[in-house]
C-alpha cells in the first residue's frame, strides 16, 4: 500500500495521451517555486519542459533534481512496465504536488485548485 499514496509517498500515474506523472504528496516539505516553471494548469505539458529541472529513472527508482542540482524527489517508485515504458518513450514527466497527504484528499485538493504541476525533461538509465 504505500507505493499508492495511502501513506504520503509519491504514486505514479498515466494521464491521457500516455504522458507519465509522478503524483508527490506535501509540497511543503519540497520548495514549489513558480519562477523554477510550476503552474497550476495542466497547459505545462503544452510548453517545454522546466529548463535545468531533470529526472533520471531506472526501474524501482527515480530521482528529480531542482535547477540548482540538489533533490526535489529521490526514492523507489512502485510503478509499473506500462509507466516505465511511456517514461522513457515520452522523455517527459509531469510532477504534480500540493497540500494533500493521500490519494483520499487529492480530489478536493485539485478541486479547490491547490495543485502545482511541472514538465521536466526525463531519461531512464535502463530499457524496461
Amino acid at each position: 500500500m504505500a507505493g499508492t499514496g495511502l501513506v504520503g509517498r509519491a504514486w505514479p500515474e498515466l494521464v491521457p495521451g500516455r504522458c507519465p506523472v509522478l503524483v508527490v504528496p506535501d509540497a511543503a516539505r519540497r520548495p514549489v517555486a513558480a519562477g523554477e516553471g510550476w503552474a497550476r494548469d495542466a497547459g505545462v505539458l503544452e510548453r517545454d519542459p522546466a529548463p535545468d529541472w531533470s529526472a533520471t529513472a531506472s526501474p524501482s527508482c527515480l530521482t528529480v533534481r531542482r535547477p540548482d542540482g540538489e533533490a526535489w524527489f529521490e526514492g523507489e517508485l512502485a510503478a509499473g512496465l506500462e509507466w516505465w515504458r511511456a517514461l522513457r518513450a515520452h522523455e517527459v514527466l509531469l510532477l504534480v504536488t500540493g497540500p494533500f497527504t493521500s490519494v483520499f484528499d487529492f480530489r478536493p485538493a485539485a478541486a479547490a485548485g491547490n495543485l502545482a504541476l511541472l514538465a521536466v525533461r526525463a531519461r531512464t538509465t535502463t530499457n524496461p
